[in-house]
């Protein structure tokens, strides 16, 4: 088959089948698919074509059961030959997107306690650009892309290095984003529940997450289940297992 530029919706739902470093088999439902890691289990499911992505702006919401921690994931594709994302021009919605994702980072901060857990950033709101490539060397992997959260990638906004000069059109690419993280520490940090709600914030954001469970667009839920080891723990078995 022809390298051509896949849809989002095949991005997103790749995305939910390819865990890097992570076992994966079938459950019992056609839409879940279990992925283990020593102790701990990622249930991800395809919602696909309900209003949530609609209502809150997010395609993919990973939900880490053990360290009560949600983070929701947008996708937006760079484009396939210059490898970049303009802003706005490669994508009409992005503003209003960004508008609801910013009331649902307020909303998660009001709901927050002070005895809450910390987290490097505890806001549940990020965005990935990734590349619309249809054909990958690895099956294993994630689609290759930038992960920001919704704080820095709109500060980006206001960075000369990715204007362009022509009628103030923003271009984010490889060459020319300051930051970013990539597969690896993205997944990570979620998976150590580093970044994420916590919290109160957590049940709050969670109940608005039901109740936007019909959208028009792809939804895949996440599920982190199991016993939580101290870092220390974790870093010896990956060793080990090396």
């Amino acid at each position: 088959m022809s390298d051509q530029p896949a849809l989002e919706d095949h991005l997103v739902i790749h995305d939910t089948r390819a865990m890097h470093g992570w076992l994966s088999d079938e459950t019992n439902h056609v839409a879940w698919r279990r992925f283990q890691e020593h102790d701990r289990t990622l249930l991800v499911a395809s919602a696909n074509r309900t209003p949530a992505e609609q209502a809150l702006g997010f395609d993919i919401i990973f939900c880490n059961v053990t360290r009560h921690s949600l983070v929701l994931v947008q996708y937006k594709k760079l484009d396939a030959e210059r490898g970049v994302f303009s802003s706005p021009n490669s994508d009409r919605n992005l503003a209003k997107e960004l508008k609801r994702m910013r009331s649902l980072d307020r909303y998660a901060e009001r709901q927050a306690g002070p005895a809450d857990e910390q987290r490097l950033d505890p806001s549940p709101s990020w965005i990935k650009l990734c590349h619309p490539r249809s054909v990958l060397p690895h099956t294993t992997e994630m689609i290759h892309g930038m992960y920001f959260p919704r704080r820095q990638f709109e500060s980006l906004r206001d960075d000369g290095r990715l204007k362009d000069g022509r009628h103030g059109a923003l271009r984010f690419g490889y060459k020319n984003v300051p930051a970013y993280l990539d597969n690896t520490l993205f997944s990570r940090l979620v998976e150590t529940g580093q970044i994420g709600t916590t919290g109160t914030s957590t049940d709050f954001v969670r109940q608005q997450l039901i109740r936007s469970f019909r959208g028009q667009r792809s939804l895949v839920l996440a599920t982190l289940s199991g016993e939580e080891l101290p870092q220390s723990a974790r870093n010896a078995q990956r060793r080990h297992a090396r």
